[in-house]
C-alpha cells in the first residue's frame, strides 16, 4: 500500500476543491466511449482548483495471448495494424488524452488490466505510462491501493510575513483502490465499497472502481474523540464508474456482454470539498448514453 500526502494552499474561504476520480477507461477498444471522456477531461481542465485521482484500468491492456478475453474484432480503429504491440500502442493513447490534465493529478492507481499485460507479457504499462505523465506533472504512484492525504492550508493575505504565515488548516483522508471482484448487482457493488469503508475507519473518503459503477451506500456515523472534543465523524464511500460500454449496438460485444455482466455506469463521480466549511459534497451524472459505436 502507498502513502500519497499534499499540501494544498488557498486564500478564500469560499474556496471549493472539486475532486474527479477516473477510472475503467479500457482505452483500446470500439466500446471506449473516447468523446464523452475527452468532455470530461475538458472540464476538469477548465476548472479552477479541479484534481483527480487515476484508479486504475486505462487501457484495456488485452493481448491475443489472452484466449479467455481477447477479441480483434473489436480493437478501436487507431489500434488496426497495431495487433502486436498493443501496451505501447495504448498507452501513447492514454497519455494523449490525459495530457491536459496530468499536472492536476493526485496519484494512479494501478488496474488488475494494468497488472496483468505486466505480469503475462512483460511489459509494464504503469510504468511508462508514469514517465509520460511526469513529463507534465509530479504525478504520483499509488500501487493497488493507497492514502491520499490532502492538508487543506488557508493563507493570510496580509502583506507582513507574520499574517501570512496564519494558517487555517483541514485536512482529508481518502483510500483508493482500483478493487476487485464480479459482484453482479447495484447491492453487491454497494456491499463491496461498504465493507472497505469499515477497514479504512479513519479515512473522509473512500473510493473503489473495477466493477464500473457509480453506488454510493450512506456510511453510518461514526463518533470519534478529537482534541479532547467528541465529533461526529460522516464520510463518503463510492464505485468510480467507467469509460467502457459493456454493451454497444452495431459492433461485436465484448467480454462484458459475453459474460452478461450489468452494463457499466458511464462516467465518473466527483466530490467537492470546502475546506473552511469543512464540507464534502459527492456529485454523480445520470446520462442517457448512446450505445451504438
Amino acid at each position: 500500500m502507498e502513502l500519497i500526502q499534499h499540501v494544498i494552499e488557498y486564500k478564500s474561504r469560499t474556496d471549493v476543491f472539486p475532486i474527479w476520480y477516473l477510472g475503467d477507461i479500457h482505452a483500446g477498444v470500439v466500446h471506449c466511449d473516447e468523446d464523452l471522456l475527452d468532455k470530461e477531461v475538458r472540464k476538469i481542465r477548465d476548472t479552477r482548483n479541479a484534481r483527480w485521482v487515476g484508479m486504475g484500468d486505462y487501457g484495456d491492456c488485452i493481448t491475443p495471448s489472452d484466449f479467455k478475453r481477447w477479441e480483434g474484432r473489436i480493437l478501436a480503429p487507431w489500434m488496426k495494424g497495431h495487433e502486436d504491440n498493443i501496451g505501447p500502442t495504448q498507452v501513447r493513447r492514454v497519455n494523449e488524452i490525459l495530457s491536459p490534465i496530468w499536472n492536476k493529478c493526485l496519484g494512479l492507481i494501478e488496474g488488475n488490466h494494468d497488472e496483468d499485460i505486466r505480469k503475462y507479457t512483460h511489459y509494464n504499462f504503469m510504468e511508462e505510462l508514469l514517465l509520460l505523465a511526469r513529463k507534465k506533472g509530479d504525478v504520483p504512484y499509488g500501487g493497488v491501493s493507497c492514502f491520499v492525504e490532502m492538508v487543506f492550508k488557508r493563507i493570510g493575505q496580509g502583506p507582513d510575513e507574520a499574517n501570512r504565515n496564519r494558517l487555517a488548516s483541514q485536512q482529508i483522508i481518502m483510500h483508493c483502490r482500483h478493487g476487485e471482484g464480479s459482484a453482479r448487482t447495484s447491492g453487491a457493488r454497494a456491499l463491496a465499497v461498504l465493507r472497505l469503508a469499515q477497514t479504512f475507519v479513519n479515512c473522509h473518503i473512500v473510493a473503489s472502481g473495477h466493477l464500473h459503477g457509480q453506488e454510493s451506500p450512506d456510511l453510518p456515523e461514526r463518533l470519534i474523540c478529537s482534541r479532547g472534543k467528541i465529533k461526529a465523524f460522516n464520510g463518503l464511500a463510492f464505485m468510480t464508474g467507467a469509460w467502457l460500454k459493456a454493451y454497444a449496438q452495431g459492433v461485436p460485444p465484448c467480454y462484458l456482454e459475453r459474460w452478461g455482466t450489468q452494463p457499466s455506469k458511464l462516467g465518473c463521480p466527483r466530490v467537492l470539498i470546502e475546506p473552511d466549511k469543512e464540507r464534502m459534497t459527492l456529485e454523480k451524472v445520470s446520462r442517457i448514453t448512446n450505445l451504438t459505436s
